[in-house]
């Protein structure tokens, strides 16, 4: 957000927010899964654990996210093997669904390098409002 929040207006979003979020404690693939997608599952979410922003409603979009990586990796197999199936209509209209299945989870798990950049700059800037002596004075309290 661009907009100022103060400490009360932080903590209350914060506790909305992780509410919102759901427990974390149930965080494990779904039965449907392969091995390899189980394995692309439990990898992004050892990745993803020290930022504490997955829940358990989160094993859904990571199940998407998994098979979508997987399929992917065995289509480009396909096609290494054989770089004539590039001109393979359904082999390819199924590479461009699971790219944009693939692209949409990036999104909703922040897993590009924009979206880890902005939530570290939106974590470093309420961290440097919460230490400025600054406006601790002009909020009322003290250095």
């Amino acid at each position: 957000m661009s907009k100022n929040l103060t400490k009360d207006e932080i903590a209350v979003r914060t506790q909305v927010e992780e509410k919102l979020k759901g427990a974390a404690d149930n965080i494990s693939p779904p039965k449907h899964l392969n091995a390899r997608q189980k394995k692309i599952f439990n990898y992004v979410v050892e990745e993803l654990h020290v930022s504490g922003i997955l829940g358990n409603l989160d094993v859904y979009i990571l199940g998407t996210f998994a098979i979508a990586i997987d399929r992917l990796q065995n289509i480009e197999k396909l096609i290494n093997k054989d770089i004539e199936k590039l001109l393979d209509k359904d082999l390819m209209r199924a590479k461009e669904k699971y790219t944009k299945d693939f692209f949409r989870c990036c999104t909703e798990l922040s897993l590009s390098p924009q979206s880890r950049a902005k939530l570290g700059n939106i974590n470093f800037q309420v961290k440097a409002k919460e230490d400025d002596p600054l406006l601790k004075v002009l909020a009322g309290g003290k250095k």
